[in-house]
């Protein structure tokens, strides 16, 4: 785009800015909406024009998010596949624009902020990127939302927001063992910025002085030392001392970062063998294990689809199968174990045990669960799973009644799947009528919500 043309769009954008505050005054919602629309549209990165329009776009729901209303996600289906066609063909201002009408159903809405986002950063849009998931983040629940904001921050340099995020994803999730990993590292980055001390860990240290004390070994040392890869110091640190749990912890998310799973297995491996008691090594190492039981469980997923006839790629996937689930009953026995007051282990100790169809078990973690306040929805609805398992519909009703009685008022996705399956156990029950009643709830947000429309027309 030339310069001209830049000027031009720029001098346009500021022309439909005013016409969009003088109808704000005037209390004109829906053309102020569209004027500050236009002057986003060409001139996208302008905060100050965003900021307007999310502004105005709030004010017709008198700032309330409770407000927006539960059918609202039938309106921003069409809009989101919109979106993702554009995804893929590339055109991320295109996304962002398509996004907000998105956020005039729903100024809220997280997953549109959270597209919107990763479309400015294609663009290099980062200070963008970073206005969009903070408009956001308050009524968001999501903990992958959060890591990915957390990560905008990072890129902005934002330390202290950064860390705020983790420190959200801890409450969401007090399992999480990439927060605490995250919140020290940023703290150092923090540190090193405020102190300015990347210039001075980059300039090559001066000689020792003849008083500084330091011994002409002590210095070789010292310099050899700070010719090293971080790789390499991180090795040499645990061949020093093999009980340096740091030491592994750092390494092994060295080659994690990279990819490499199995290195990062070996190297836990060795510092469990030297730390058998540490707590926190051992999950981490189990986390990683599990990490590559999942990846290989997906690359021959993949194997079978591509030749569905080959009976040793089934079998093989299916031991794979078997030994991921027997290796994750036995890391969450030993963790619920080890910390029976954390609910969030119980609840996922419960999916694993449901998995295995051992929903007798299930149901008494999902119980266990249940009294956390921030697990009790996901608690009560897999509970109700479960029962339906046993046959048991009447105590499933009655699971997914209370956690429909909890949900959050923008919690589209558990609100489609409780309505959902209290349609299923009411037609097995018998009462028709009532079944109709849950679909039709489910129908007016996401028609093509599983088998919902089917379900309708037999009904």
């Amino acid at each position: 785009m030339s310069s001209g043309t830049e000027s031009s769009d720029a001098q346009n954008a500021s022309t439909f800015f005013q016409y969009g505050n003088d109808a704000a005054i005037k209390s004109n919602y829906d053309y102020a909406i569209e004027m500050y629309k236009r002057a986003c549209k060409l001139v996208p990165d302008n905060l100050v024009y965003r900021q307007a329009l999310r502004g105005i776009e709030r004010r017709k729901f008198n700032n309330d998010p409770s407000k927006v209303g539960m059918l609202v996600g039938a309106k921003v289906q069409p809009i989101r596949l919109k979106a993702k066609a554009a995804k893929s063909r590339g055109r991320y201002n295109d996304v962002i624009d398509i996004l907000e009408d998105a956020f005039k159903v729903n100024p809220w809405d997280v997953s549109a902020a959270w597209e919107s986002a990763e479309a400015a950063e294609q663009l290099g849009l980062i200070n963008l990127a970073q206005w969009l998931v903070e408009s956001v983040q308050a009524v968001s629940k999501d903990v992958n939302f959060h890591k990915y904001a957390a990560h905008i921050h990072e890129t902005n340099e934002s330390w202290a927001k950064a860390i705020q995020c983790w420190e959200t994803v801890k409450k969401l999730n007090p399992n999480d063992q990439e927060a605490n990993r995250k919140i020290n590292g940023l703290s150092a980055s923090s540190t090193i910025k405020r102190g300015n001390l990347e210039d001075a860990l980059d300039r090559k240290a001066p000689s020792a002085a003849p008083d500084s004390g330091e011994s002409v070994e002590a210095q070789a040392e010292r310099l050899k030392r700070e010719q090293l890869s971080p790789e390499q110091r991180l090795v040499k640190d645990i061949l020093a001392d093999p009980h340096a749990v740091h030491a592994y912890l750092d390494l092994a998310d060295f080659y994690r970062q990279r990819n490499d799973l199995e290195k990062a297995e070996k190297v836990l491996a060795k510092g469990l063998k030297a730390n058998p008691d540490d707590a926190g090594l051992t999950s981490i190492y189990e986390d990683t294990q599990i990490g590559r039981l999942r990846g290989a469980i997906e690359k021959q997923t993949q194997k079978t689809r591509v030749n569905p006839d080959d009976t040793g790629a089934k079998i093989k996937l299916d031991q794979l199968v078997e030994a991921l689930a027997k290796y994750e009953v036995e890391a969450y026995r030993r963790r619920v174990n080890l910390h029976p007051e954390d609910h969030g282990l119980h609840l996922q100790y419960g999916i694993i045990l449901a998995r295995l169809g051992r929903h007798d078990d299930a149901i008494g973690e999902f119980q266990q669960a249940r009294s956390s306040p921030a697990h009790k929805t996901a608690a009560l609805y897999h509970s109700g799973l479960s029962f339906e398992a046993n046959g048991s519909h009447k105590l499933a009703d009655r699971n997914y009644r209370e956690a429909i009685k909890n949900l959050e008022p923008d919690d589209k996705e558990n609100f489609l799947k409780l309505h959902y399956r209290l349609g299923r156990v009411a037609e097995v029950l018998g009462n028709r009528e009532a079944a109709e009643e849950h679909y039709n709830e489910v129908a007016a947000i996401d028609y093509t919500y599983e088998d919902v429309a089917k379900r309708l027309r037999d009904l």
